[in-house]
């Protein structure tokens, strides 16, 4: 295939992409498009204002302080991807197979280039021209015991660079000659000129011993771009026919470097897998030529060759760690949630070669979280969630500077007479114990609110105690009354008019005491009045005299009450003790005269005209008395 077939190729391509939105475009239909167009632009422009506020462009100073501190997204995930994630340990294992061609002439794959193949000055006949298909081959690699060092010398890495050792071996493919078109031409291993002296083919094989070096860049959990550098020895052989000969061969050195990205396949145990496609790019450079028999003119090789691989591996480490998504919760502003997480990190991987980056985050996330606490407990207000407000507001303070403290006090406060104010509203609807549990949270919060939850407090002492006056209850009502003065020393005129007028509803409670607790009181309700009017009056005394008389005269009576009714039951008790007792072995007839016919009979008659009776006598207190007779006589008695 020649140079202007590939230029065509190349167009055709390019021109492929460009109908193919073209193509989708038409299938949606003409406003399907717009409305995607625009959702799109929308979205964009959203997303670039958004940028612009995380990279804070208003100078190159904070645009600097965003990149130091960690804060930019953009960069962190750019740079620092998964910054905090274990380091890759080892790569124990590591195959890979692909397909690729070497040599080529400038920047056209399909020709070889003149330099590639150095001959000896009197050669005559040269492999002049070798074709692209006669040019392609497989290549099988296999690495083994990559491992960090860094980490294996002082378990510390700042980057996953693995060094081990690696075979790898390639060959041309055996492809036929055959005309596919007029263009397309398979040529195969060329033929060696017969100047040379043998009937053979040049297909080359290399076997190559490298020390590999890789680079693992991570920027998520489920995949990895590795990047491979290697360098080594390397002994080739030239000629084929039925078999690979082993003369002649040369020797020399070989370089790769590869780029490629890796699936990681998560198991069970400890060792975790990885599969992908590499591109590669390996230099060989056979500059000794051994050739015993002289059947080769070749004095030297230079083959680049260019390769594309499936490669699988096995390795250890590289796991994410709540470090990981610590910094996660701190690049989405959300430094509470990342707090604990980077703590957590900062004390499971002391040795961690990020671990100073993360008390850095730790750091930046504990001056900051006091103002988040602030915008979440204002968003909470908005949406009048004023407990869970109070909560965020709180829990600032504990951290805020004394600018965020002032800002936060002064919230507090507001939130304090909210609670008051609710607190009233409920006093007047009667729902005291809800104005009491509102009144706390407004103590809870703010010396302003304790001193409010007193005040609140004392008028619901004076509400209650008008009611308890109200149903006649004055000793209860002029406790209450003390209570609400105590705690709000401004009731002091309520207090003092309700006191009064409890004090002549005592009074009036005096005039028809009767009975003994009536009477006491009553005479307490005059101590008490004394003590509310605070003015000596002889009737008072008068009166006090006159209910002490009348409780003197009541407890005489009683007590010649308890002395007949002690008289009485001792009497009682003489007869009880002097009657006569129904015992085992009396006849029905004797029995019958003590306590009488019974309520209820149960009769049967046993064997041998054996008699048996129960008689039942219900008792009083709900008890009864059983007697059993065997043949009339009376054998057993049960109470209960």
């Amino acid at each position: 295939m020649r140079y202007p077939n590939l230029k065509r190729i190349v167009l055709l391509l390019l021109l492929a992409f460009l109908w193919q939105p073209l193509v989708v475009h038409g299938q949606g239909g003409e406003e399907k498009a717009k409305e995607k167009k625009t959702s799109r632009m929308k979205g964009f422009a959203e997303k670039i204002k958004l940028n612009l506020v995380k990279f804070k462009l208003s100078s190159p100073k904070e645009i600097y302080s965003a990149v130091k501190d960690g804060d930019n997204p953009i960069f962190e995930a750019l740079f620092r991807p998964l910054e905090f994630r274990e380091p890759i340990m080892t790569i124990p294992a590591e195959g890979r197979y692909g397909v690729g061609f070497y040599g080529w002439k400038g920047l056209n794959p399909f020709a070889i280039g003149p330099n590639t193949i150095s001959y000896e000055t009197d050669t005559v006949s040269t492999l002049s021209s070798i074709g692209f298909t006669g040019r392609m081959g497989t290549f099988i690699e296999f690495d083994a015991v990559q491992t960090n060092l860094s980490y294996a010398l002082f378990k510390k890495s700042y980057v996953d660079f693995l060094t081990g050792f690696g075979l790898r071996y390639s060959s041309i493919l055996p492809l036929p000659r055959m005309q596919l078109s007029d263009a397309v031409l398979i040529t195969g291993a060329p033929d060696v000129p017969a100047s040379w002296g043998v009937e053979k083919t040049f297909s080359p094989s290399a076997l190559e011993a490298n020390i590999v070096s890789s680079f693992i860049l991570q920027w998520r959990p489920k995949w990895f771009i590795h990047f491979k550098y290697s360098y080594g020895l390397n002994y080739m052989r030239f000629y084929k026919d039925d078999v690979m000969n082993s003369t002649p061969y040369g020797l020399g050195r070989s370089s790769a470097y590869s780029v490629g990205l890796k699936i990681i396949r998560e198991t069970a145990r400890e060792a975790r897998y990885a599969w992908g496609i590499e591109f590669r790019h390996i230099f060989q450079n056979v500059s000794t030529i051994k050739d015993p028999d002289n059947v080769t003119p070749i004095s030297a090789l230079q083959l680049p060759n260019l390769g594309v691989y499936f490669t699988f591996s096995a390795f250890y480490g590289g796991r994410t760690t709540v470090g990981n998504e610590g910094k996660k919760l701190f690049l989405q502003r959300d430094y509470v949630a990342a707090k604990p997480k980077l703590v957590q990190f900062i004390n499971t991987h002391p040795d961690h070669a990020r671990v100073d980056r993360a008390k850095k985050l730790l750091a930046l996330a504990n001056e900051r979280i006091p103002q988040q606490l602030y915008a979440e407990g204002l968003d909470l207000e908005d949406r009048t969630k004023m407990d869970e407000a109070v909560t965020k507001y709180l829990d600032a303070t504990r951290t805020a500077d004394e600018d965020l403290g002032k800002t936060l006090a002064i919230e507090l406060e507001n939130m304090a007479k909210y609670y008051i104010q609710l607190a009233d509203s409920l006093v007047k609807e009667g729902k005291n114990d809800e104005a009491i549990q509102m009144a706390r949270k407004a103590a809870a919060i703010s010396e302003w609110g304790k001193d409010a939850q007193r005040k609140l407090e004392g008028k619901i002492y004076l509400v209650q105690g008008n009611s308890l006056a109200l149903s006649g209850l004055y000793h209860m009502a002029l406790a209450k009354y003390a209570e609400a003065l105590r705690l709000n020393p401004g009731l002091k005129e309520k207090v003092r008019k309700a006191e009064l007028e409890a004090a002549v509803g005592m009074v009036e409670h005096v005039n028809t005491a009767h009975d003994e607790a009536s009477l006491r009181v009553a005479l307490e309700s005059l101590r008490q009045v004394k003590e509310i009017l605070r003015e000596p009056d002889y009737r008072f005394d008068e009166v006090v005299m006159k209910l002490k008389r009348q409780l003197r005269a009541v407890d005489d009576g009683r007590v010649r009450k308890l002395m007949v009714d002690s008289m009485h039951e001792a009497r009682q008790e003489i007869i009880r003790r002097h009657e006569p007792r129904v015992t085992e072995g009396m006849l029905v007839s004797e029995v019958q005269d003590i306590l009488g016919d019974p309520h209820e009979v149960v009769q049967r008659e046993g064997a041998k005209d054996q008699n048996y009776q129960m008689w039942v006598y219900y008792l009083s207190d709900k008890k009864k008395k059983l007697l059993y007779f065997e043949n009339y006589v009376l054998y057993k008695i049960e109470e209960g």
